[in-house]
């Protein structure tokens, strides 16, 4: 190589000063590029990036962008400049590349070059710790621009920036990785937390079912037993009394079909998310004074069904909830529910005119507490907000539609129509 001359040692020195401060590989090379302008005169720059395995490369462009850089990463065996990435040849040097076979074959990602019209080309490697880690791609939309001499200040240019990139790569990849580990922990700590809440949640549940079950149903069986021994006893019983017992054997079954369905939401299981949200708001205002007009909307096409039982399971308890908290602490005088989706999300919003609930704790204990957790446990994102300017409390429940569920929709779409509105007063 010829002798280095001072003018190129200082635009080195200015390249090396312009490398300094960054943190990420894009920002570092646009601030090289000017000043590797102004050795190398060019209308198109970029940096191709491999990937850790080798098998892909990133692209980072400097002044106009092309379709190069709109993907995150690209294939190398697609990529025009394969042969330099895979060390095949030192560089590429093309008087017009729109006609120049190396950069043209079956697969190749060569759109832009001709979109851009990339003629005059250099392409040499990025290397550190002896290896390829990417390319420098230097182009101008006249024909034969370049020589040798351009090469090699270009590959000099790459050495002096190679190894810094490299290590902002090694430096984003480490972080990335801190980060996954990090996210990784906290969700194994929510699970352990979360499952020991519900846990607690659930034993508190089996002693108030105890509970119901012995100051309600047992008691009502007892007395039942009881009228039935004296029948026997007297050995006639009047057709009033049979009809008191009827109704008391009615009511018992009553009871103990509400305790099963607060244990196992059969409706959801057979009907679906909205049928078993509408029947819980039905009967958990059934019996208020003064009585609460209730409305429920579908606009989501039914598409609460395509998600996980999993995930329809914990919507349900989370608008459960909500419906009671209404029920029990807002004093409202009317409830609304309704059911959305986009293509991304499927959201419940439960409105009341209530009083309002104040500032919600995520820690609290108690049933905020619980939906907090459920909603975290699924990856929902839960929040409590003002209904209006005059008070009430709106509850939503946003969730991201599974994969898979879209495939179903789309499928179902044309023979999908959505339940009308119910109002009950």
């Amino acid at each position: 190589m010829s002798e280095v001359s001072p003018q190129l040692i200082d635009r080195l020195l200015a390249i090396s000063r312009a490398l300094a401060g960054h943190i990420d590989p894009g920002s570092a090379f646009r601030a090289t590029a000017i000043e590797i302008g102004t050795l190398i005169p060019h209308d198109h720059i970029d940096l191709a990036v491999l990937s850790l395995d080798g098998r892909m490369h990133a692209c980072y462009e400097a002044g106009f962008h092309t379709s190069w850089s709109e993907l995150a990463q690209h294939p190398i065996e697609g990529s025009p400049i394969r042969r330099v990435l895979r060390g095949e040849t030192p560089y590429l040097l093309s008087d017009n590349a729109l006609v120049d076979d190396r950069f043209h074959f079956d697969g190749a990602f060569d759109g832009p070059i001709f979109a851009a019209k990339l003629r005059s080309r250099i392409i040499v490697p990025l290397r550190a710790r002896g290896s390829v880690i990417g390319a420098l791609n230097i182009s101008r939309h006249e024909a034969g621009c370049y020589t040798q001499a351009d090469v090699d200040v270009a590959q000099q240019c790459a050495d002096l920036i190679g190894p810094y990139i490299f290590a902002l790569i090694q430096t984003e990849e480490a972080r990335r990785a801190m980060l996954a580990e990090s996210e990784a922990r906290n969700r194994a700590e929510l699970l352990r937390v979360g499952a020991s809440q519900l846990t607690a949640g659930m034993e508190r549940e089996r002693r108030r079912m105890a509970m119901d079950l012995h100051d309600q149903t047992l008691a009502d069986l007892a007395r039942i037993a009881r009228q039935v021994s004296a029948f026997r006893s007297r050995g006639v019983a009047r057709t009033a009394q049979l009809a008191d017992l009827e109704q008391e054997v009615a009511g018992c079954l009553a009871e103990l079909r509400h305790i099963v369905d607060d244990m196992r939401p059969s409706v959801l299981e057979l009907f679906g998310l909205r049928d078993a949200v509408e029947a819980h708001l039905n009967r958990s205002v059934a019996r208020a004074k003064p009585p609460i007009a209730v409305r429920i909307a579908d606009t989501s096409d039914g598409s609460a069904d395509n998600l996980s039982e999993t995930l329809r399971t914990a919507l349900y308890r989370i608008v459960q909830e909500a419906i009671n908290n209404a029920v029990r602490h807002a004093g409202p005088s009317r409830i609304e529910v309704q059911l959305a989706s986009t293509p991304n999300t499927f959201s419940v919003t439960v409105t009341d005119d209530g009083h309002g609930c104040g500032a919600v704790d995520p820690a609290a204990q108690g049933g905020i507490g619980h939906m907090h957790t459920r909603a975290a446990l699924v990856g929902a994102r839960l929040r409590f907000e003002p209904a209006n300017r005059k008070g009430g409390t709106r509850v939503v429940i946003e969730i991201d539609r599974e994969p898979a569920a879209d495939k179903v929709l789309a499928r179902g779409a044309a023979a999908t129509e959505g339940k009308p509105v119910a109002e009950v007063v």
